[in-house]
């Protein structure tokens, strides 16, 4: 095993908006972490039926403390070995720095999805610009992006595995992964080599400011 590999558990945060392909993302993520033989978990926050964000409801106070009690878990976790997969709404920037601060070993993947594609996936929207709902993010609710992910996904444009190859590229990149663990979870692919003069977190800011102008 890569002794990149054995320096322990990471958590990988999915954040984006409601049908952008997090709950996907992480599932296709966990079955090839898992077929590799490595710890891996994932946390559906968005789940209703989540034990840990049960009973909470959309105030900002609730959303917050939904991604503190996450995180909390994956933290404890990732500090026993195991490699966590948390797909989260998690809407707002602040609690999500505050666990980049917290977790030592922290990826967080922004799902991107254009408004048209997620009005094509999930009814919701539509109802929430004809008002017939209230306090859906993005809509009437705000939905802060991150402005620095380490890895940025434009999910209305790629399918899951595309996705997914991304992100165990970006772990190999931040080291998290070594070059053999990724041609296991792979099947037998090498990863790029990070553009010269680049480090692995500089496609992810350019891909954030792009974002932005989305």
């Amino acid at each position: 095993m890569d002794s990149q590999a054995q320096q322990g558990g990471f958590v990988i945060w999915l954040t984006g908006m409601q049908g952008a392909g997090k709950t996907t993302l992480a599932n296709h993520l966990n079955k090839r972490l898992t077929a590799a033989g490595r710890p891996a978990e994932v946390i559906d926050a968005d789940d209703p039926n989540q034990i840990l964000t049960r009973g909470l409801g959309v105030s900002k106070e609730d959303r917050d403390l939904a991604v503190k009690r996450v995180g909390h878990v994956a933290r404890l976790l990732a500090r026993h070995g195991a490699l966590v997969v948390v797909a989260a709404l998690s809407p707002y920037r602040e609690p999500r720095e505050q666990l980049r601060r917290e977790v030592r070993r922290f990826v967080e993947v922004f799902a991107d999805c254009k408004m048209e594609t997620l009005l094509q996936r999930s009814d919701v929207y539509r109802r929430a610009m004809a008002q017939e709902i209230r306090n859906v993010a993005g809509i009437d609710d705000p939905y802060e992006p991150p402005t620095h992910p380490d890895l940025l996904l434009h999910t209305d444009a790629e399918k899951p595995d595309a996705s997914v190859m991304r992100i165990l590229q970006a772990l190999v990149d931040m080291k998290y992964i070594g070059p053999a663990e990724y041609g296991r979870l792979t099947g037998g692919q090498k990863p790029k080599k990070p553009a010269k003069g680049k480090k692995g977190k500089g496609a992810a800011k350019k891909g954030a400011k792009k974002a932005k102008k989305r």
